[in-house]
């Protein structure tokens, strides 16, 4: 979800290029715990200790050819930040139905001038419980374009060339599948759910907790019921404590993601919904 600032001086390019980073993952993911720099190792990784995880998925309240835009400012700047979602046809992948959510992120000028962000992440997610098939995120942050290709299995498989392989425990959901997957809950009638959630670099044990049941909010969008859920995420039991996240959830049929407050260590955000195309 983000980014944010850059400068002359080398150690504190390398930290507002963390922050960005984790900024892009909490922005356009929803989750607390989104850390995609540094480089992603070859080979499998061991499987995360269990966590609570959730049951199947209710039918999903988006469409095929959805597309929401949103913009985001950081500190004092405004409309800083561009991000879209879209949800894509539901198709088999590697043997199961699978839908294909994707997300984008750019910075905008002023921000653009020191810190240029081009990102797109790719979620393939099983079609029954939104859980991590595939996650792929392409960086284009100025100098540096990575691409990783993750594909999330409970067990040793073969893969295609140029497919990293990440052990996961079953149900486990990638960042971006995971923000869909809260959009299925019944938030009026659920307090609290959890999941395990991969970043792209890690597995955290993510916990959304309703703050606020119900909510009048005004953003560029228009005027929407929302309910506030309070996103946590947590690692061998420690929670992430100075991530401070709140994500709105519209109460209309699509249950569409409005806005999400944030506070981290570096400052405080705030990515609101802008336009709404709710596909077919």
């Amino acid at each position: 979800l983000t980014g944010i600032q850059l400068l002359i001086a080398r150690t504190l390019n390398s930290a507002w290029r963390n922050l960005a980073v984790a900024n892009v993952s909490i922005i356009i993911l929803g989750c607390a715990a989104a850390l995609f720099a540094g480089h992603q190792q070859k080979g499998s990784r061991k499987p995360a200790k269990p966590v609570a995880a959730l049951p199947s998925a209710p039918a999903a309240p988006f469409h095929a050819a959805e597309k929401l835009s949103y913009s985001g400012q950081w500190l004092s700047l405004k409309d800083v930040i561009g991000a879209q979602l879209g949800a894509n046809d539901d198709r088999a992948f590697n043997g199961h139905p699978a839908w294909h959510f994707q997300a984008q992120l750019q910075t905008k000028n002023p921000l653009r001038y020191v810190l240029q962000v081009d990102d797109h992440f790719d979620s393939y997610s099983a079609h029954s419980d939104l859980a991590g098939e595939q996650f792929e995120m392409h960086l284009n942050e100025g100098a540096k374009n990575e691409n990783h290709i993750l594909r999330l299995t409970p067990s040793q498989a073969a893969l295609p060339p140029g497919t990293v392989q990440v052990q996961v425990l079953h149900g486990t959901r990638d960042a971006l599948g995971f923000l869909y997957y809260l959009r299925t809950v019944n938030w009026q009638q659920t307090a609290e759910v959890r999941s395990p959630v991969f970043d792209g670099r890690k597995v955290y044990d993510v916990r959304v907790t309703v703050v606020t049941p119900r909510s009048d909010l005004t953003i560029a969008a228009g005027k929407f019921t929302a309910t506030g859920l309070n996103v946590r995420a947590f690692i061998n039991g420690k929670e992430l404590a100075d991530t401070k996240i709140t994500l709105w959830i519209a109460q209309d049929a699509a249950h569409t993601p409005v806005l999400i407050d944030l506070t981290l260590p570096f400052g405080s955000g705030r990515i609101e919904l802008t336009q709404a195309n709710p596909g077919r």
